[in-house]
């Protein structure tokens, strides 16, 4: 006997409500994946007070192999460069295995006894940090590279052989933690500048990174990297440090980004680094450090996750997390993650290279795709007005490299000399120039909370003037009586607020961009802050749970036409089975059923929370659960009381394959039981003939 029409609806529905649900589906993904690209790690609204070391971007460099320049001209004019280029800092090597070279407390140099009999290993050090100092420029001294007497046991091990085979240049920590220590007592006694024990001249550094991308097996003896173990070698030697100098401030070594899929680098720095907390290792620096390359990509590109292709393909990690310029920012995740929001960030070293083809093909795109002079500076210039816009946590960045130098000539088929700002026959590049023309403008605060000291807030004669870009300005605490403001030149209405216990005052609502703002009278605010206008707030914050609510209500509406349409067939077939199917719609009565819904049900969510921390797992908990919650929401919230217990311990999510930061991401389950329950309830309100109150019919 043939249907009739009105029950042909349902099934009519159910598969216009498919590719309706599979279009939702796909907007959801994309709006997620646009909103990672367009707002993940971008500051909008200011908080204070401000993170220390972060007023900027100031831009450094580096100066590569320095200190093997054997003429002290070189060195003098290197600094030279940097002081006219706009540094403020220098990034310089101060390898241990070049000043305590023979034994524990022995600064000689013997090396050469033939050619210049014994000298001190100081020397050229001091002549850096002097000429340094005479420049203006504020040196950031690398403390790495053990001398052979400090780890005999590690040089002799097989793992360290083997591995000099593949990169001669390996290194690795000490047999013996305090003799790392006991060195970076005396480089930081040296030059502490504070009249005992110190350089000629009393020549002064304030900054210290220890080590260098300890997560790499080449510099860790070829030994598995052991983030603990590093944690314990940092410890020794920020001790010693503060030790020596409470003015000393220590940088966190940078971590080389890595995929973890490479066998030189097992792990990715982010896990590294998170272990890294777990061990304890934030009291011992002041500052994190980060690598941010562009390899070939402009320095606006926001992606932070990528489809693998077919030259890189991996069935561990189809999706991954990009390596470029965006990486910084999930280094930032991972230190928020651990509660170090207020440490700042400095990048260590930024550029691109500019091979040109005459370099053999294998090496050339080592660093991504070359660019040319003239991209590399804009590049630079782009990455830093990115950090200024976006990053108010960042402070120093320091350009890989301003020249390559050392006595030695580079291999002619190597593309590192190629990050250079200056050539090797002391000629500024076009990079330079860029640079340099960028650095001479006008200082201008970025989002973010500033000290006062900023370079963008100048005294006047009668006041302060302030450049910022943005679209509100705050002045905080600092301030008595009345002031006098304009913001480009017309008069400015500052509102008084209570900002974190401090009284401050507070702008309207300006047009996005560079302002400037001029405050008439001698007290000066204690710091400021500059938000954003966000675009699109309103769509991202609420565009999402739209979709969600649809997807939710079209995915019922699949699931009851599925309920129904077997419920037909089975009706259907009744007289071919001498016994009832049993039904799939709640019947009064039905207590066995329910039973074996709770049971199916729990099921679902203990695969869901217990299972893996994986998403495919996971994804299967929630495609028991979901479908029977939608249908039966009665029974389904039974299960929120249950689930409270578990508030403290959410579900974690970790599976870089799909996109999901290395950080993870946590729900509470009875959460989710709620918004699934409370969906299927209202879509049996809304008469879709799931579950309770659906006025469902008998099978009989």
């Amino acid at each position: 006997m043939n249907a009739p029409p009105a029950s042909r609806r349902p099934r009519l529905g159910a598969a216009l409500a498919v590719p309706l649900l599979l279009a939702l589906l796909a907007a959801l993904a994309a709006t997620v994946w646009l909103d990672n690209a367009v707002n993940r790690g971008v500051t909008f609204s200011a908080a204070g007070p401000p993170i220390p070391f972060s007023d900027g971007p100031a831009v450094g460099v580096n100066l590569y192999n320095i200190q093997f320049e054997p003429d002290p001209a070189a060195v003098e004019r290197s600094f030279a460069l940097a002081h006219a280029l706009g540094a403020r800092y220098a990034r310089v090597q101060a390898p241990w295995e070049d000043i305590e070279i023979h034994a524990r407390g022995d600064f000689e140099d013997r090396r050469n006894l033939a050619a210049v009999g014994a000298v001190s290993a100081w020397a050229k050090y001091d002549r850096i940090v002097a000429a340094a100092n005479a420049a203006g420029v504020e040196l950031i001294m690398r403390l790495e590279r053990p001398p052979g007497w400090a780890r005999p046991l590690a040089l002799a091990s097989p793992e360290f052989q083997a591995g000099l085979l593949l990169d001669g240049n390996s290194t690795g920590p000490p047999d013996d933690y305090a003799d790392y220590a006991h060195f970076v007592r005396a480089v930081v006694e040296r030059y502490d500048g504070d009249g005992v024990d110190d350089a000629p001249d009393h020549q002064r550094v304030r900054f210290f990174q220890l080590w260098n991308e300890p997560n790499l097996k080449g510099e860790w003896n070829w030994q598995e990297p052991r983030p603990e173990e590093f944690a314990n070698l940092l410890r020794a030697g920020a001790e010693a440090a503060r030790a020596a100098s409470p003015d000393v401030v220590i940088l966190f070594p940078g971590l080389a980004p890595t995929d973890g899929l490479n066998s030189f680098a097992p792990m990715t720095e982010l896990e590294y680094l998170d272990r890294v907390y777990a061990a304890g290792g934030a009291a011992s620096f002041d500052i994190m450090s980060a690598q941010s390359y562009g390899l070939g990509q402009p320095p606006d590109e926001h992606r932070y996750i990528f489809l693998r292709g077919r030259g890189n393909w991996s069935w561990s990690q189809p999706i991954d997390t990009r390596n470029d310029v965006s990486r910084v920012v999930l280094l930032r995740e991972v230190m928020e993650r651990n509660g170090d929001a207020g440490t700042p960030v400095w990048v260590t070293e930024f550029g691109w290279n500019s091979a040109p083809e005459s370099i053999p093909a294998e090496r050339r795109m080592t660093w991504g795709q070359p660019v040319t002079e003239q991209q590399k500076g804009d590049y630079l210039v782009g990455q830093i007005e990115r950090a200024r816009q976006e990053w108010p946590w960042m402070g120093a960045m320091n350009v890989w490299m301003l020249r390559y130098g050392g006595y030695a000539d580079p291999d002619p088929a190597d593309p590192t000399p190629y990050f250079a700002l200056v050539s090797r026959d002391w000629q500024p590049l076009a990079s330079y120039q860029i640079l340099q023309e960028y650095l001479a403008r006008p200082a201008v605060a970025g989002v973010g909370a500033h000290s006062w000291e900023h370079p963008a807030v100048e005294r006047t004669a009668d006041g302060w003037r302030v450049r910022f870009s943005g679209a509100r300005v705050t002045l905080a605490g600092g301030l008595g009586g009345a002031v006098e403001a304009t913001i480009d030149s017309q008069p400015a209405a500052l509102s008084a607020e209570q900002i974190d216990g401090r009284q401050s005052l507070r702008s309207a609502w300006l047009a996005e961009g560079e302002h400037t703002l001029e405050l008439r009278g001698d007290p000066a605010p204690d710091w400021f802050m500059v938000d954003r206008a966000r675009p699109w707030g309103w769509l991202w914050d609420y565009g999402p749970l739209l979709l969600l609510a649809a997807i939710a209500a079209s995915g019922a509406a699949v699931m009851g036409g599925l309920f129904r349409m077997i419920d037909g067939l089975r009706t259907q077939g009744k007289a071919l089975t001498p016994h009832p199917p049993l039904p799939l719609r709640r019947e009064r009565g039905g207590a066995k059923q329910d039973i074996f819904i709770l049971i199916a049900m729990g099921i679902g969510l203990l695969i869901a929370y217990r299972a893996s921390a994986q998403l495919p797992l996971t994804a299967l908990g929630l495609a028991i659960f979901t479908p029977l919650a939608l249908w039966r929401p009665d029974l389904a919230l039974a299960y929120v009381p249950l689930t409270v217990a578990l508030y403290f311990m959410p579900k974690g999510l970790f599976d870089a394959r799909f996109g999901i930061r290395d950080t993870g991401i946590y729900l509470p389950l009875h959460e989710v039981v709620l918004l699934i329950g409370a969906g299927g309830w209202g879509l049996g309100v809304g008469g879709w003939g799931l579950g309770v109150g659906s006025g469902a019919t008998s099978n009989q």
